[in-house]
């Protein structure tokens, strides 16, 4: 799926791809963006920790915070915060569903503090 919708929101996967507390990796305007869905909510985060690149799409999931697989640090997937280190976040990217179709905002949204 590719193509900007109104709004710069980009259709990159379907409903039927994540399961409960699934994860999918898509691309973005060329970024690896990891969805992730916690209850009836998708969350969306850059695919690279900041502290290493790990991938948080292979990270531990508890409750709404990934955990990196590298070095295990934690990662509030609605603020992009890491809840061990102060300062440190990983970008945010807003959702919205149409339909059966998982949108993704191309320009993403830094989180305030």
């Amino acid at each position: 799926m590719n193509g900007q919708m109104d709004g710069g929101f980009i259709p990159v996967a379907t409903l039927d791809v994540l399961d409960a507390g699934g994860r999918a990796v898509v691309q973005v305007d060329g970024v690896a963006v990891a969805l992730f869905r916690v209850g009836e909510e998708i969350l969306a985060v850059a695919d690279a920790c900041p502290h290493r690149a790990g991938p948080l799409s292979e990270g531990d999931l508890v409750g709404d915070v990934v955990h990196c697989p590298l070095h295990t640090w934690p990662f509030d997937l609605r603020s992009g915060l890491c809840t061990r280190h102060p300062g440190v976040q990983v970008r945010t990217y807003a959702v919205r569903i149409q339909g059966a179709h998982i949108l993704v905002s191309a320009s993403g949204r830094v989180p305030t503090p």
